[in-house]
């Protein structure tokens, strides 16, 4: 069974034209966000943060907590005091990772 060389052109455009609907609906807003939850708070020691600010995929900032005692990542709630403590003390900082030690010995009130 041999096609013709228009209808194997006519395939591959269609072909092309599914594969960019197909690409352009997996942007969900929110989809590839690093943190599906959040929680407001923990009593552990942190040992590292990171701060994830908003993004085209992401539409909010990630605040992820490493903690020391398991190496466990867990995402903080955005609006949650000890959040906004890292986020304030990370900007002071100039976004400097060498530095967030800096914000580590501080305590969050």
């Amino acid at each position: 069974m041999a096609f013709t060389p228009k209808a194997c052109s006519l395939f591959l455009v269609v072909l092309l034209g599914v594969c960019i609907q197909l690409n352009g609906a997996q942007h969900v807003p929110g989809a590839r966000c690093k943190c599906p939850g959040t929680i407001m708070h923990t009593q552990e020691i942190i040992d590292d943060f990171e701060i994830i600010e908003k993004t085209h995929y992401c539409n909010t900032t990630e605040i992820i907590v490493t903690l020391a005692e398991d190496g466990a990542r867990r995402c903080l709630n955005p609006v949650g005091r000890k959040a906004m403590f890292f986020v304030n003390c990370w900007n002071k900082i100039n976004k400097d990772d060498k530095q967030k030690k800096r914000c580590l010995k501080r305590k969050a009130v």
